[in-house]
């Protein structure tokens, strides 16, 4: 059936971090910072990456799709999120519900390039 995913394909742990606003300091900036929102086993394949010449420098980036199970917590995340995979931190530009019941999420990702 197209779109399951066995159970011993999620075999990676997938991090997701969330950015949220903390302090005002006296001159009214706002401090951020990522923490752990929550963390899935996944199923990531990664596309072969590519150099990118930016500003002079040469730089890594890369794509991948990786697929999680569906449950309350993994519908909320969202493209303002992120994600850690194979010590590498991933922005995520899509989120798609793979199958009609809503079990498997798959994500677009994306690493080396400006969000």
């Amino acid at each position: 059936m197209l779109g399951m995913v066995k159970a011993g394909q999620y075999r990676e742990r997938a991090s997701f971090e969330r950015l949220l606003e903390g302090s005002v300091d006296a001159y009214g900036n706002v401090y951020t910072r990522w923490t752990l929102f929550t963390t899935r086993w996944a199923d990531m394949r990664e596309r072969t990456g590519k150099e990118d010449i930016q500003g002079g420098v040469l730089s890594d980036v890369g794509a991948a799709t990786m697929r999680v199970r569906s449950d309350s917590t993994t519908n909320e995340i969202t493209a303002a999120d992120r994600v850690i995979i194979r010590g590498k931190t991933w922005a995520i530009k899509d989120v798609i519900q793979v199958d009609r019941k809503g079990t498997v999420l798959e994500f677009k990702l994306e690493r080396g390039v400006a969000a």
